[in-house]
């Protein structure tokens, strides 16, 4: 076996390795990101309580943001560059 086949070897095992180990944390996390935020009642799937709380703090946090970012634009107009 010449080095080039060698080194080809070694780098198509670890190239499969990583990507065995890769596609296991997707499944797990897509999984767990289902079982958290979906529930299927009698064949129908709603999105559970805790997404339904993280959805809801999740706009009360961007509708603040937003408020904050357009109060420091309007405030900052008449203001001189420093």
């Amino acid at each position: 076996m010449t080095g080039t086949a060698l080194v080809s070897a070694i780098i198509q095992i670890l190239v499969s390795g990583i990507v065995g180990v890769a596609e296991g944390i997707g499944t797990g996390i897509s999984t767990l990101a289902q079982d958290i935020f979906f529930v299927t009642v009698e064949g129908v799937t709603t999105l559970s309580t805790m997404g339904t709380l993280i959805v809801a703090f999740a706009a009360i946090s961007l509708a603040l943001g937003l408020c904050r970012w357009v109060l420091n634009f309007l405030t900052s107009l008449g203001a001189r560059d420093r």
